[in-house]
């Protein structure tokens, strides 16, 4: 009873299991066996592999969900656009793995999960509309509402991207991919 929880380090282990491979691809065992614990352990504090998938889901969506909005609130001109993209490409460097998790691996994995993300996404594109209303004042409320998800798209698909390295990423490097980023969003300025 005094013993701290493990559910921590249960869920550092299942993060870098998911950030190499898919959800279907990883069993209970495997986590268990990966933070060097039984299965009946891993169910003390987890009721399934779709649970903790769902609360890494949904811890990285309220990080991600921070760090966008953190980004966009130095938006002033379209020019600091490529700033925003800069900044978010940073901070999910620094946090590859659950970023890979959320981005790459886990997408489609459960219903749970995708609802997450498109209640984010959902979430970041009004505070986008907001944003560029802040840049644009003369551009009407549907412009703003189409320019907002399309910076929330571009941001999760130049993160995929560069997650990937796809060959987008690879073909440009890292210092075109951004700059191109940043004047793709810069383009969705209404």
């Amino acid at each position: 009873a005094n013993r701290p929880s493990r559910r921590q380090e249960i869920l550092e282990s299942a993060i870098e299991l998911l950030a190499a491979e898919p959800p279907d691809v990883i069993a209970v065992s495997d986590i268990a066996a990966h933070c060097a614990m039984t299965p009946a352990a891993f169910y003390y504090h987890f009721s399934s592999k779709d649970e903790i998938l769902d609360e890494i889901v949904e811890e990285f969506a309220s990080a991600w969900t921070t760090q966008v909005t953190t980004a966009m609130s130095g938006l002033r001109t379209p020019d600091d656009l490529g700033n925003c993209v800069d900044e978010v490409l940073d901070w999910v460097e620094e946090n590859e793995q659950p970023a890979q998790v959320y981005f790459v691996t886990s997408v489609g994995a459960t219903s749970s999960s995708e609802a997450t993300r498109r209640k984010t996404r959902n979430d970041l594109a009004r505070r986008a509309a907001r944003a560029f209303r802040e840049i644009s004042p003369g551009a009407d409320r549907i412009q703003t509402a189409i320019a907002g998800l399309g910076l929330v798209t571009l941001l999760e698909i130049v993160c995929r991207s560069r997650l990937e390295a796809d060959p987008s990423y690879s073909a440009l490097g890292p210092t075109r991919f951004r700059a191109t980023a940043g004047t793709l969003a810069a383009a969705l300025v209404p």
